[in-house]
């Protein structure tokens, strides 16, 4: 099973794929979707669509984790912007039948640290060892394989299991 764990985010949205044994899990593919700052919000938002639907089209993934967004009250705009790449996960992923699973940072790091309080630095470095990767220079990446992994340490095992938070097929459609 293929696991692909995003990261939102309108300039960096980023992507990692985990292949996923019943007790192991191995990278299969990283890496991010940058943005220009300069181009219009429209062309930005669509990249990231274009860029999300070849990748889910290549990848074939059986679900999508993706983190929980927050905003804090002083950049309501930024929370606005967020809110526009969530939608084009959410529609790119029921377009292609991919079950989307949200896990909020809190759980990311209790579930690679042991400690809801964990750093970036500490989950780039739990996410590092646990696949084997030699360097992961950019944490939206080491986010997006974070999330990616607690999806796994979840336990989810296929479209058929019930996962907390997750719709029925039939509240969805």
């Amino acid at each position: 099973m293929v696991i692909l764990g995003i990261d939102p985010g309108l300039a960096t949205t980023g992507f990692g794929t985990i292949t996923c044994g019943k007790a192991a899990a191995s990278l299969h593919k990283c890496g991010s979707i940058r943005t220009s700052p300069g181009d219009h919000v429209s062309r930005r938002l669509f990249q990231i669509h274009e860029d999300l639907n070849h990748l889910l089209d290549t990848l074939k993934p059986e679900v999508l984790g993706v983190e929980n967004i927050f905003s804090v009250v002083r950049y309501p705009k930024a929370g606005m912007m967020l809110g526009g790449v969530m939608a084009i996960i959410y529609l790119s992923a029921f377009r292609h039948d991919v079950t989307v699973i949200e896990v909020t940072p809190r759980e990311v790091k209790n579930a690679l640290v042991s400690y809801g309080g964990a750093t970036k630095e500490q989950i780039r470095e739990v996410v590092r060892k646990r696949l084997g990767v030699g360097d992961l220079k950019s944490f939206h990446i080491a986010d997006a394989l974070a999330v990616a992994l607690t999806v796994f340490y979840r336990g989810y095992r296929g479209k058929s299991d019930i996962v907390p938070g997750r719709h029925s097929e039939k509240s969805v459609r």
